[in-house]
């Protein structure tokens, strides 16, 4: 029931698509495997629901942008994207990607201990775990020198006392214990501040949601019940997961109990912290008002 295309980071291929698919909605597909309950049934549930969509595949930084850019329709977003561009974006009510506590696919990893860390080199397929990074390294008084990591993971280990790793890489890096120190940014969010951590929600663009007010709906119903029937069944979620990705059943029936893909009040309390301790920072302009930018259909 869908079309699909893999989004070049910041440029889709346009030429690719055909003439009588350019009205069927956009939607962002990050491509790590902690999207996977999201979408495993996504295709079949939309299809039960009368709809159509052209999935775009890329990490979030690119599908960041090419939400903003009115490249795509809707997305899984970088909660912190989400907040620097609510003026033209809504909040879908139903999804979010959280933790409270240890999420295991967002890491620092350092050869030093947190407190010592002078230099860090970041991921550039994230936008909320940099922010996040920087929020604690400040809630604990510390000011290290920051820059975008370029090439392999060897120069990064060579050159930087740390780094900020998301995504599949981080889980990979974390099973090979390549670094004697590793920091989980979700136990150590949970460790400041008692609440949990969002890192990502489901954003649509204003002008797409006042236009296709149904198929927009159709959309968050079939992600959740993607998700909802993924946790119904946890072992055959993991089991085909584990088929597409190069983790053990055993390993991601863990992970994906850690995750969590709701958006209930608490989550809600512990996004606006995050926003109120990123403007504090100087990463936000302002706090959204979440309430405001969540569209009542």
């Amino acid at each position: 029931m869908s079309e699909r295309r893999d989004g070049d980071p910041g440029r889709p291929d346009r030429a690719g698509r055909a003439a009588s698919d350019a009205h069927l909605p956009r939607v962002g597909r990050i491509e790590f495997i902690n999207c996977f309950p999201l979408y495993h049934h996504f295709e079949e549930e939309l299809g039960r629901r009368g709809g159509r969509a052209e999935i775009v595949s890329g990490h979030p930084a690119a599908l960041n942008r090419m939400l903003v850019a009115g490249d795509i329709d809707m997305t899984l977003m970088s909660s912190i994207e989400y907040a620097r561009h609510a003026d033209q974006l809504a909040l879908l009510p139903g999804i979010s990607i959280s933790s409270f506590g240890a999420v295991d696919s967002i890491q620092l990893f350092s050869k030093l201990p947190f407190d010592e860390v002078a230099s860090i080199a970041l991921t550039e397929k994230s936008a909320t775990s940099v922010v996040l990074l920087k929020v604690l390294m400040r809630e604990r008084g510390l000011r290290p020198g920051y820059a975008a990591r370029r090439g392999p993971l060897a120069d990064a280990l060579a050159r930087f006392d740390a780094l900020l790793l998301i995504g599949d890489e981080a889980l990979h890096v974390l099973r090979a214990q390549v670094y004697p120190h590793s920091y989980d940014l979700g136990e150590e969010w949970l460790a400041v501040t008692g609440l949990p951590m969002v890192y990502a929600v489901c954003a649509v663009r204003g002008e797409f949601a006042a236009c296709h007010p149904e198929a927009t709906v159709a959309i968050e119903q079939a992600l959740m019940a993607s998700r909802d029937r993924c946790a119904a069944d946890p072992l055959a979620t993991a089991a085909a997961a584990a088929l597409e990705y190069d983790f053990s059943q055993r390993y991601l029936e863990g992970y994906f109990d850690r995750l969590k893909f709701g958006f209930t009040d608490d989550y809600r309390r512990g996004l606006l912290e995050f926003y109120e301790r990123a403007a504090a920072i100087g990463e936000l302009p302002r706090v959204p008002d979440l309430q405001v930018a969540t569209p009542t259909w």
